[in-house]
């Protein structure tokens, strides 16, 4: 017999490189969420037509629409999910569309400590539902 494993929130990874994601999977594998993976904005906005997600975390750079134009859609379409950002090409001008256009709650270059932002988004789910218990990655 298994054990059941209760899901305390639902991320959305979203960057166009397989293996930053297969990297982010590998952070937050422990964890107790369910996990999306998208390789693009059109692909993210389909998830989030279909299922519940309360954290994106969208890269910037991403061919077709950048994360800050993804996660301004999500603000005004669903403003609940909270937005952090990831880029690898950091300029002041990026952060600012960023935070201006998504509305994000965090930012974080690349590359980011694992760390950090399993601790983002932990920090982001226990705003919206209360404290949870996590395992460091």
């Amino acid at each position: 017999m298994t054990k059941a494993t209760t899901m305390h929130g639902t991320v959305l990874l979203v960057d166009d490189d397989p293996n930053l994601l297969s990297g982010l999977l590998r952070t937050l594998r422990h964890q107790p969420y369910r996990i999306f993976t998208a390789r693009s904005g059109k692909e993210a906005k389909e998830v989030l037509m279909k299922w519940p997600v309360d954290v994106i975390v969208a890269d910037e750079q991403m061919p077709g629409m950048t994360g800050s134009e993804l996660l301004a859609w999500v603000a005004d379409f669903f403003p609940e999910v909270t937005r952090i950002v990831l880029t690898g090409h950091a300029s002041v001008e990026a952060a600012i569309r960023a935070i201006n256009e998504g509305r994000v709650w965090k930012y974080f270059t690349k590359p980011c400590k694992d760390v950090d932002l399993a601790l983002a988004i932990a920090e982001a789910l226990e705003a919206k539902r209360g404290p949870l218990k996590t395992s460091t990655p």
